[in-house]
C-alpha cells in the first residue's frame, strides 16, 4: 500500500509545551490505543490531551512483532477445546473481522505508510486433537463472519512447501498477516495532532483528585509536566493500567507479561503468510529485508525499576525450537537478535473497555491483543465518548467479575 503524503511529527517544543489548564478528555499513554483514540477523538471535534510519561511508543506498542491476529489463537483458549468458551470466542472473532477491514483502510484513512502486508495466516496442527481443534474453531469463525479454510495432507502440502511434511493441518486466514509496530502509533500521533489533539510526553500523572460533586472538569491530574482539569479521563496504559488505576481506587482484572521474540539475518525470501501453531507458542514471519521474526508469547524475565523486561536463553533456545518444528529451512538461518516486549492479559482474556460505574467519567482503554485490536476499540470508545451512545460489547465492560460477567 503506498503513502499519499508523510506525517509530520509533531517538534519537541509541541510535546514539551505547558499543558493545557483544562480539557474535556484527558487520554493518559502514548502507545498505539491512546494515539489512535486521540486521533479518533480529534477528528470528531472532541477535546482532548494526551500524556506520556517518557516518549510516544516506546512501551509495548512500540516492541511488538505488529501481527494481525484475527483467527482463534492458542492465547485465547483455556483448554484444547472450543465448547466451553463458545459464547466468549464468537463475540471476540467479530471483533477480530471488524479489526481486519479496519486495518485494510487504515493507510488511506491516515494518508500514511504503515508497511501493511495482508499475506494471510496459517495456524498449524501436530496431533489429532490440535486438527480436531482446527476444524471446530473453523465453524466458529465462519459463524462470526471471519473467513477461514481447513487444509490437510496434499492440500497443505502444494499450499505451503515449506513447512514440515509431517504436519496434519493447518487453518487458512486470507485476511491475516502485518504491519511496522514503529509506525502506527507515531502516524495516529502526527494525524491526532493535525487534528486538534495536544500531546504531551515526559508527563507522568502521579496524582489524581476526584470532584466528588462531578463538577463541569471532575478530575484533576498532577503529572511530570504540571496539572490539568479534565471532564473526563481514559487510563490507556496498556500493560501499566493497574499502576495508573491505583489513582483512583480501581483494580482492574489483569496482568502485565514481558514476552521474548527473536530476529534472524536476512534471507531469500520464502515464506509470505504469518504462521502460527495451534497448540504451541509460535509466530513466525518473514519481513519484506527478508529477516524472519520469531515470537508468540515465550517469557521475558522482570526487571525493577526503571528496567523492564530481559530475554532469557531458554525462551530463545524453546522459541527458535518450535519455529525449526513447524519451518524446518531455519536449521540453516542464524538468530541475531532478540529483544522483549510486554502484554497485558486479563482474567479472563478478553479486552477492558469503557466507563467505570463505579467511577463514572473514568474510562479504561485495554485491548489484550494490543496490536491487532487497538485501532478499532479506541474508534469504539471514541464513538461512545463523542455521542454518548453504547458502542462497545458489554463482555468487555470494566466493572466485571474476573468470570466476564458485569458486575452488579
Amino acid at each position: 500500500m503506498r503513502a499519499d503524503s508523510p506525517a509530520a511529527w509533531p517538534p519537541a517544543r509541541a510535546l514539551r509545551a505547558p499543558l493545557p489548564q483544562s480539557t474535556d478528555v484527558l487520554i493518559v499513554g502514548g502507545g498505539l490505543a491512546g494515539t489512535a483514540l486521540a486521533y479518533y477523538l480529534a477528528r470528531a471535534g472532541v477535546e482532548c490531551v494526551l500524556v506520556e510519561r517518557a516518549e510516544l511508543n516506546r512501551e509495548a506498542s512500540g516492541t511488538n512483532a505488529g501481527s494481525f491476529h484475527f483467527q482463534i489463537a492458542l492465547h485465547q483458549l483455556t483448554a484444547l477445546e472450543t465448547g466451553n468458551v463458545r459464547e466468549r470466542l464468537q463475540t471476540e472473532v467479530r471483533l477480530h473481522a471488524e479489526a481486519a477491514e479496519v486495518w485494510k483502510t487504515l493507510e488511506r484513512e491516515l494518508s500514511g505508510s504503515l508497511e501493511i502486508h495482508i499475506t494471510g495466516g496459517l495456524m498449524v496442527a501436530e496431533t489429532p486433537d490440535e486438527l480436531r481443534l482446527l476444524h471446530e474453531k473453523r465453524e466458529l469463525e465462519e459463524e462470526a463472519g471471519l473467513e477461514t479454510h481447513v487444509l490437510e495432507g496434499a492440500e497443505l502440502r502444494e499450499f505451503a512447501p515449506y513447512l514440515a511434511d509431517d504436519l496434519l493441518g493447518a487453518t487458512w486466514c486470507p485476511d491475516e498477516g502485518h504491519a511496522n509496530p514503529m509506525l502506527a502509533a507515531p502516524l495516529f500521533a502526527a494525524r491526532a495532532a493535525e487534528a486538534g489533539a495536544e500531546l504531551r510526553t515526559h508527563a507522568e500523572v502521579t496524582r489524581v483528585e476526584v470532584d466528588p460533586d462531578g463538577g463541569a472538569r471532575r478530575f484533576t491530574v498532577s503529572t511530570g509536566a504540571g496539572r490539568v482539569h479534565a471532564r473526563r479521563v481514559v487510563n490507556a496504559t496498556g500493560a501499566w493500567a493497574n499502576e495508573v488505576g491505583a489513582l483512583v481506587g480501581l483494580r482492574l482484572p489483569m496482568r502485565a507479561e514481558g514476552l521474548h521474540l527473536n530476529v534472524t539475518e536476512p534471507c531469500e525470501r520464502v515464506l509470505e503468510p504469518m504462521i502460527q501453531h495451534i497448540g504451541r507458542r509460535l509466530t513466525l514471519k518473514q519481513s519484506t529485508n527478508g529477516t524472519f521474526i520469531i515470537g508468540g508469547g515465550w517469557p521475558a524475565n522482570p526487571e525493577p525499576p526503571p528496567g523492564r523486561f530481559s530475554t532469557t536463553w531458554e525462551s530463545t533456545a524453546g522459541n527458535v525450537a518450535v519455529a525449526l518444528r513447524v519451518l524446518p529451512l531455519l536449521a540453516e538461518v542464524r538468530i541475531v537478535r532478540t529483544w522483549s516486549g510486554v502484554m497485558a492479559f486479563t482474567a479472563d482474556l478478553a479486552p477492558i473497555v469503557g466507563e467505570s460505574a463505579r467511577l463514572p467519567g473514568f474510562h479504561t482503554l485495554i485491548a489484550t491483543t494490543g496490536f491487532t485490536l487497538s485501532p478499532l476499540l479506541a474508534q469504539l470508545l471514541a464513538e461512545e465518548l463523542a455521542t454518548g451512545r453504547a458502542a462497545i460489547p458489554p463482555a468487555y465492560a470494566v466493572d466485571r467479575t474476573p468470570a466476564g460477567q458485569p458486575t452488579t
